[in-house]
């Protein structure tokens, strides 16, 4: 009966002692008789509500940090909205120069095909197709007058792109283009009109010398699609 009334005395001194003393009852306990069994679970159940406390303060810090840090966040993209947005302005620019988004705007669209005409005696018939060099020439003559987007045959030129002949076919962007060519740009309409119908430039000369058919026709609005290659560098790093 003695025994009895201390393992009741023990299991009430252990509700009532902190947990650093139960750690010490634990070892007592322990070398018990097997009566003893219920109160090691239920120490063990104690120590289980110790832990998942434990856990929870530990989340409850986390969260409230998390939530402290998205206030700093929020408050600080209040405080730097116009940086937010010259930051985002000056992104959409590069892409738009990088030729990785869509754009629309006026600007000019040139149409050009083979000529047609007899070869006059001494000329190649050859310079009666329409050569990759052509398509560079009309290109450099738009981007002279300030085109902001070029696209050949829906191809989006961007500072990779080549136009080069193999064959009866010229090949943009890794893609073969036959005749007719159209070419978009968009800029100031009467400007690249006017890059283009130079006297004794290229498009007079074909016009002239070789009878090409090409037309040249100003829009106040003309959609370029964005480049559709992947854009990649293996040599060029960063400077800084």
């Amino acid at each position: 009966m003695r025994d009895k009334k201390t393992q009741i005395t023990l299991a009430v001194l252990f509700f009532i002692l902190s947990f650093a003393i139960t750690m010490q009852v634990k070892s007592i306990i322990k070398n018990s008789s097997s009566e003893n069994g219920e109160i090691t679970r239920v120490e063990e159940a104690k120590e289980e509500l110790v832990k998942k406390d434990l856990q929870i303060e530990d989340l409850k810090n986390r969260l409230l940090a998390a939530t402290n840090d998205l206030d700093n966040y929020r408050k600080e993209a209040e405080q730097n909205t116009d940086g937010a947005k010259a930051m985002a302005s000056e992104l959409e620019r590069y892409k738009i120069l990088a030729g990785l988004t869509d754009v629309k705007g006026k600007g000019v669209t040139v149409t050009l095909s083979d000529s047609t005409a007899e070869p006059d005696a001494g000329k190649s018939a050859s310079s009666y197709i329409i050569h990759d060099s052509d398509l560079r020439t009309i290109v450099n003559e738009l981007r002279s007058a300030d085109a902001e987007a070029i696209s050949v045959n829906g191809e989006r030129l961007v500072s990779s792109s080549e136009i080069r002949c193999v064959g009866p076919t010229i090949i943009i962007n890794g893609n073969k283009y036959v005749p007719p060519f159209e070419i978009k740009a968009i800029g100031e309409p009467d400007m690249l009109e006017a890059a283009l119908k130079l006297k004794g430039g290229i498009i007079d000369q074909l016009k002239s010398l070789y009878g090409f058919d090409i037309s040249i026709a100003k829009s106040a609005e003309i959609k370029i699609g964005k480049y559709s290659g992947i854009v990649s560098f293996k040599y060029a790093k960063s400077a800084e």
